[in-house]
């Protein structure tokens, strides 16, 4: 894991509302904590529009609240983080009859100085693996359909189509305490990471997922997932952030350059009007690390240039000095 830096991978996010619905219960949201971590976070919110997006959105900024400003290891800050989502969404619904029984799913990605990589969840959002390729869910489900087919009840097919597919068995702010489940991650150079809620892997296949993943950038993969998701007709929100490791310390994933993930990187999208949110961030210090590597080089260069002039112009009015000279 050494030699992975945070603030140089490169990361995407895309969310779009549908074909069918006409809210966006979906959010995301990409954090750095000012010590080298950067977390990445999608929730499915659950409730009626109202709730859906109120959950969502609150839980998403809580885990961001609590992951960049409080203490500990990455893996208690994520396990706090989960646990005030939870209190926050649930004394809201708590508050307001409106909101009453609204629930988020949630699945969050941190990575550490050095590769420590954790992730937490609760709810059918996941988060895949691409590694040598081949594409691994590291999130199971907390749903009664998965837990059916993990029981042997269920094949994959039948899984799929089940009419209580969309019934969860764990989400946070429904109950005033949920469990979390959280695991370590051994992040290597070159993985692929995926976040996505269940508008993206409900309807499309593994293997469609592992070859966008592996041919396409972070910016370019997320717009074609959401688009495959909306091409197979649109019927749920549709939230993807894709992450990927440099294939060394300081290049980047894949074949791209480095100039090139800078360029990408520095696109910008936000929300508008029609529901769709699509954001390409990027660490503003990789950025910045990335212009001042640049300016500094820029600079040595003039310097250069600009001495070998003098010296040239000091020569030159030697010789024609001596020229003089002698001819006197």
């Amino acid at each position: 894991m050494s030699g992975i830096d945070p603030q140089w991978i490169d990361a995407a996010s895309s969310s779009d509302v549908g074909l069918v619905r006409s809210v966006n219960q979906d959010a995301f949201g990409e954090f750095e904590d000012g010590r080298g971590s950067r977390l990445l976070v999608v929730a499915d919110g659950m409730g009626g529009h109202q709730g859906g997006e109120t959950a969502s959105r609150l839980a998403v900024e809580a885990i961001g609240d609590i992951f960049t400003r409080s203490e500990g290891t990455l893996e208690e800050r994520m396990s706090r983080a989960i646990e005030t989502a939870n209190e926050r969404v649930y004394q809201c619904a708590s508050a307001d009859s409106a909101l009453a029984g609204m629930g988020t799913t949630v699945v969050a990605f941190s990575l550490g100085e050095g590769g420590e990589g954790w992730v937490a969840h609760v709810g059918d959002s996941r988060l895949y693996r691409l590694r040598d390729g081949t594409l691994e869910a590291l999130t199971a489900d907390h749903s009664l359909v998965a837990e059916m087919q993990r029981e042997g009840v269920l094949s994959a097919e039948e899984a799929r189509v089940h009419p209580r597919r969309n019934e969860l068995t764990r989400s946070v702010g429904v109950a005033p305490v949920v469990e979390a489940e959280i695991s370590r991650i051994e992040a290597r150079a070159g993985d692929r990471y995926l976040l996505c809620s269940d508008g993206l892997c409900g309807y499309l296949e593994d293997d469609e997922i592992r070859e966008v993943l592996g041919c396409e950038r972070p910016p370019n993969a997320v717009r074609i997932l959401v688009d495959q998701a909306n091409a197979r007709g649109g019927y749920d929100n549709i939230t993807v952030q894709v992450v990927a490791i440099p294939d060394t310390a300081h290049g980047s994933g894949g074949a791209v350059s480095e100039t090139e993930v800078l360029q990408s990187s520095s696109e910008r999208r936000t929300e508008g009007a029609d529901g769709q949110t699509e954001v390409l961030p990027s660490s503003p210090k990789r950025r910045a690390k990335g212009r001042g590597r640049d300016s500094r080089a820029r600079r040595r260069s003039r310097r250069l240039i600009l001495a070998g002039s003098v010296a040239s112009a000091l020569l030159l009015a030697a010789a024609a000095l001596w020229l003089l000279l002698q001819g006197g």
